[in-house]
């Protein structure tokens, strides 16, 4: 679904000196899975999602979505290919005050769909992200937790092949954002929506198949502590990769 051939976006910095924000990445994500990337502030997490979605033009290498290069699609017409075909979940919320849980759903189908029919289409995906009860309550009045479910939704409205998550559980809390990371993993594979989640979160590895560090511009293998989530008294255990990637150990 998602490859990624020595994917690179070098810039130069006030000093003049060249920041390799991405070097050389080369992945693979197939239909139904999730990948978690880890990575510090500046490793270039952020810059490799805006890559993906067109957002920003590589220095080298190249973005095959679904086996197409994203490089030989216009600006238009990479701008109709995210709305079909990428769902994204950003750091901020980006609801409209005094709008319902429903229109802010719908927003991004509104591109194509008229209001009603809109509403009609995404109201079950609402109701199966919990927000059933929710649907006519304006925005202002979620919890931070209800409000990433509405963006959760709004992002896989239009039945999208990829979601790209940037810190999707950045603003929440520990349970919280457990429940928005299975909702997000269980959504997918049910679509079979290939996933893209970058995060500083050790929880995010639980809900991932495969889990990956960027560090310096560059994609390595990661191996997850999980010490954080044992009961108080319990000897350290280092889980590794292995125990990480166990869905039914929340």
């Amino acid at each position: 679904m998602l490859e990624l051939r020595d994917l690179a976006k070098h810039y130069s910095d006030a000093g003049g000196e060249t920041v390799r924000a991405v070097d050389g990445v080369s992945l693979k994500v197939v239909p139904g899975e999730t990948v978690a990337l880890y990575g510090p502030s500046g490793s270039g997490k952020t810059t490799l999602l805006l890559l993906v979605a067109m957002l920003l033009k590589p220095t080298a290498g190249a973005v095959l979505i679904g086996e197409r290069d994203t490089a030989s699609l216009s600006d238009r017409e990479a701008s109709l290919f995210r709305l079909a075909e990428l769902g994204f979940v950003r750091q901020s919320f980006d609801l409209l005050a005094g709008a319902s849980v429903l229109d802010n759903a719908t927003l991004k189908l509104l591109k194509t769909r008229r209001l009603r029919e809109a509403r009609r289409e995404v109201a079950p995906l609402l109701e199966r992200l919990g927000l059933g009860d929710r649907l006519h309550h304006r925005s202002e009045t979620l919890s931070m937790g209800e409000r990433q479910r509405v963006m959760i939704a709004r992002a896989l409205s239009t039945g999208p092949r990829l979601l790209l998550a940037d810190e999707p559980t950045g603003s929440l809390d520990t349970h919280r954002g457990r429940e928005v990371l299975e909702l997000l993993r269980s959504m997918c594979q049910e679509r079979d929506v290939a996933a893209v989640i970058v995060s500083h979160d050790p929880m995010a590895s639980q809900y991932a198949d495969r889990v990956l560090q960027l560090r310096d511009g560059r994609l390595s293998d990661y191996e997850v502590d999980l010490s954080w989530t044992r009961p108080l008294g319990q000897p350290s255990v280092n889980g590794g990769l292995k125990g990480a990637l166990d869905p039914g150990k929340p």
